[in-house]
């Protein structure tokens, strides 16, 4: 694909994710990878590029609403997702790329269904087992697709009744274990130059649409703008298995 068309997508795709994680606390790793696989050299290619996006957005929203958040909510999500990060980066890096593709579908299809259909039937109690249960998959969806928010949603959502104290509890445990999956990557020599190009360019877009986010945050219909992005992980789910 021509370098110029392939940072104009980057713009467009990463403006589409960070204005969806500012309205709705979450799915800019979901979104952007419905997109990166299909144009990026590998999927390890894609999923690094997309934790450091992901990095980058969640540490400013974070630092924002900081005086709402609740750390011990998420301690024990934050050490179960560091324990098992790594473990799934390393086996992303290594199985074929057909593999890697076919699971992304598979996942973006279930855990689509689950929202669409399922999330408001089931309720999870905050505990630390369940912080823990919650983080330890958020940590192997993160290492494997760069896709760990919807565990880490669904504890949080009933972990807290304050709007504020969600998304700031919520940006913190993504902009660690960002943080934390952006140095295993490195550290493997999957984030080279190429990557960091990409990010350059990407954060462009994250800031538009970052800042457009927060600009029409309490104007939007958060329900439909979701079940859009569900429906559209479904298709994205299926062209990849096939």
């Amino acid at each position: 694909m021509d370098g110029l068309l392939t940072y104009l997508l980057m713009i467009i795709i990463c403006f589409g994710g960070s204005f969806v994680q500012r309205v709705s606390g979450f799915g800019f790793g979901i979104f952007v990878m419905l997109f990166f696989p299909y144009f990026m050299p590998s999927h390890a290619f894609a999923a690094a590029t997309s934790s450091l996006l992901s990095c980058f957005t969640s540490i400013y929203n974070a630092i924002r609403q900081r005086k709402y958040l609740r750390i011990m909510l998420v301690l024990p999500m934050l050490i179960a997702s560091l324990i098992t990060l790594p473990i799934a980066i390393k086996f992303s890096s290594s199985a074929p790329e057909t593999v890697m593709k076919r699971l992304l579908g598979i996942v973006l299809i279930g855990l689509s269904i689950y929202f669409l259909y399922f999330s408001a039937r089931i309720h999870m109690k905050p505990n630390a087992k369940n912080s823990f249960l919650s983080g330890a998959l958020s940590g192997t969806l993160s290492g494997l697709f760069s896709t760990g928010g919807p565990p880490a949603v669904i504890y949080l959502l009933h972990a807290t009744s304050d709007k504020l104290v969600y998304f700031a509890t919520l940006q913190t445990f993504f902009a660690i274990s960002n943080i934390y999956s952006t140095t295993v990557r490195a550290i493997n020599g999957i984030i080279d130059r190429n990557v960091l190009l990409h990010v350059a360019v990407g954060l462009i877009g994250c800031c538009l649409g970052n800042w457009i986010g927060g600009q029409t945050f309490d104007k939007l219909d958060g329900q439909k703008l979701k079940r859009i992005i569900y429906i559209g992980m479904i298709v994205s789910g299926v062209l990849m298995m096939l």
